[in-house]
């Protein structure tokens, strides 16, 4: 069984202090239609983002976009046509992991989608996790790989996982390393690092314009069951410039 899955953090609208929404839309839509991903991960995707969004990619079932989650940096995930989304829950990052709580020295109030899909040929099921990690806590990104990794390693059944996101951390790093190696019987590792072939530039940040050397940030992780063939940072431009702050992430990986 095969899978593809891209990672993009599409920047928040009311973020937008360059080019706006209205005129990056399009190029990310571009963006994710190139990717031809089976798993869809986004972040920092409102209400009317994902629905623009959702337009543009109609073959996809959505799931991650509850409103509670809107005031939590929103991580919808889209399943491609081959794949049905069985189940699915918004996990808040904090110490009492109450709707609407900001986690230990977070800014923002910071959320995890965690989703069961299941491939419609096979009836195999996956477990996807999409979040987007806070920005200037440090407490808080070691504590947020904390709570993803326990939950990978509580996954009954042993399915497969696939971690996608922005996790605003460079590998090396403490919460980069808290989520890989072997806990409890379970590995994961960072899908470029196992990746039979990896292109594209080793960030994925950029000023719109150009690119910001040295920032890897947002990684796709994955457990030991997954063979990975390529993993791809995809600098493409559009009209000279990049539709986000983010550049999409996108893995190929396949089961026994």
């Amino acid at each position: 069984m095969e899978l593809t899955a891209v990672t993009y953090n599409v920047r928040h609208a009311i973020l937008d202090d360059g080019p706006g929404w209205d005129a990056r839309r399009a190029g990310v839509a571009r963006r994710l239609r190139a990717a031809d991903a089976d798993i869809v991960a986004l972040q920092e995707c409102d209400g009317h983002q994902r629905a623009a969004l959702a337009e543009a990619l109609p073959d996809y079932e959505w799931c991650g976009e509850s409103p509670a989650s809107e005031v939590g940096n929103p991580n919808p995930i889209g399943c491609g046509p081959d794949w049905t989304v069985d189940r699915a829950e918004t996990v808040w990052l904090s110490e009492s992991g109450d709707p609407g709580t900001v986690g230990w020295d977070a800014a923002y109030p910071r959320v995890l989608t965690a989703a069961v899909v299941n491939h419609r040929a096979t009836g195999r099921s996956v477990a996807v996790y999409n979040t987007h990690f806070d920005h200037v806590g440090r407490e808080a990104r070691r504590e947020s790989a904390r709570v993803l990794r326990s939950m990978v390693d509580d996954i009954p059944g042993g399915w497969p996982a696939v971690l996608l996101g922005d996790f605003n951390t460079e590998p090396g790093r403490p919460a980069y390393e808290r989520l890989v190696g072997d806990r409890g019987g379970r590995t994961v590792a960072d899908a470029r690092a196992v990746a039979s072939e990896s292109t594209g530039p080793d960030t994925t940040l950029t000023d719109f314009e150009s690119l910001r050397d040295g920032r890897r940030v947002d990684h796709v992780f994955v457990t030991a069951e997954w063979t990975v063939s390529r993993h791809e940072v995809d600098a493409t431009r559009t009209d000279e410039r990049y539709p986000s702050d983010h550049l999409p992430v996108r893995v190929e990986v396949s089961l026994d």
